[in-house]
């Protein structure tokens, strides 16, 4: 058994070296998605172009935009001299934020009243407008405390303390950086793609070629012929694994703070139920055309609803629902936990156990209607 076995996966592999495209696909598509997310999606929204319209022309409004530019926020590119000017930077881009001072800003700072500061915000962008609007909210608190000590006549040092001080501890990811929290994710991604897209289309191809009825003839038996088409995925998904957790590591500093050897025996609950959607989809398309079709439109809902991109907490209720029975969302949730905090089993088997039961329905599904399309 095993002997043919070994021919089959020696003649995927063949196949594979001898097919460009789906071998770039397989090495290309991981590296070219692992620099793309890593280093132009930034969730880290710093620098963003700012102008200022000055009606106040005072000491006072100058010392609340050197506390914007020095949070690091906002790089104000210049002032402008009326409210068209200011909507005038808003609409084209230029600006994604202004900042208004009334002409009465100081004189209302200095007579002991509430002084008023407009900022306008493009919220097109709500990542964005939400970064902006915290961090000049912040900047303008600190400004009124300080305000407020100087009303009451307290030097700097005769201040009293801050009745509340918040001390934040980020916690495995201590410096908030966005290529910790992608990359993690991102490994499960990728096999998941590659479990799908590449275990439906090798055997829709050999059925499109004509080659798959002249296999079944040979002593080769179903499930030989299952294991000769699932070893080569398996092996291409624990290479995409270790190569992203290699490249995550040593060029975006992703620390690997668990097990390894723990994270690969998590992968095989992962990897056997992505191949019964991959098998399911085989039975179900005639061609590579569909085949493609139907992978992509089962994968980009397990990307989006799987929490990679958006948090599940956020969704509304019946998406959350569908967002459990995704493979997916229970393997990145195993993999940011070995990977970034550094737990162990304890703290993750209702992911496993979900896993598992997902196995049984897919692959329930997937031997069900291979019957019916063999029969």
């Amino acid at each position: 058994m095993w002997t043919r076995v070994k021919a089959l996966v020696w003649k995927e592999f063949l196949q594979l070296r001898r097919d460009r495209f789906t071998l770039a696909f397989v090495v290309g598509m991981p590296l070219m998605q692992l620099v793309i997310f890593g280093f132009a999606i930034n969730y880290d929204v710093k620098h963003l172009p700012a102008v200022v319209l000055d009606e106040s022309h005072s000491q006072e409004s100058r010392s609340f935009v050197d506390g914007l530019e020095a949070t690091q926020y906002f790089d104000v590119k210049h002032q402008v001299a009326s409210e068209s000017d200011l909507r005038k930077e808003i609409d084209t881009g230029r600006a994604k934020v202004g900042v208004w001072f009334p002409p009465d800003y100081a004189r209302m700072l200095r007579s002991g009243q509430t002084a008023q500061v407009m900022v306008v915000v493009n919220a097109s962008d709500p990542t964005t407008s939400g970064s902006a609007i915290s961090t000049v909210t912040g900047v303008a608190n600190l400004r009124s405390t300080q305000v407020l000590f100087d009303r009451m006549g307290l030097g700097p040092s005769s201040r009293p303390p801050v009745p509340i001080e918040v001390r934040v501890r980020p916690w495995y990811n201590p410096n908030m950086r966005s290529p910790t929290f992608i990359v993690p994710g991102l490994i499960g991604i990728m096999m998941a793609m590659t479990c799908v897209v590449y275990a439906s289309a090798s055997i829709v191809k050999e059925r499109e070629r004509g080659t798959l009825d002249q296999i079944l003839v040979t002593p080769v038996s179903p499930l030989e012929l299952f294991l000769g088409k699932a070893i080569p995925v398996v092996i291409m998904a624990y290479i995409q694994l270790s190569f992203l957790t290699l490249v995550g590591y040593l060029v975006f500093q992703v620390p690997v703070t668990g097990s390894l050897p723990l994270l690969y025996l998590c992968a095989v609950f992962f990897i056997v139920p992505m191949l019964g959607i991959g098998i399911l989809i085989s039975t179900k398309a005639q061609t590579q055309a569909q085949s493609n079709q139907m992978g992509m439109l089962t994968f980009m809902p397990m990307v989006f609803l799987s929490g990679y991109v958006f948090p599940i907490e956020g969704m509304p209720l019946f998406f959350q629902g569908i967002s459990q029975v995704i493979p997916l969302t229970h393997f990145i949730n195993i993999v940011r936990a070995i990977v970034l905090r550094g737990v162990g089993l304890e703290a993750f088997w209702p992911s496993i156990v979900k896993l598992l039961v997902l196995t049984l329905v897919i692959w329930t599904a997937a031997l069900r209607s291979m019957r019916r399309a063999s029969a």
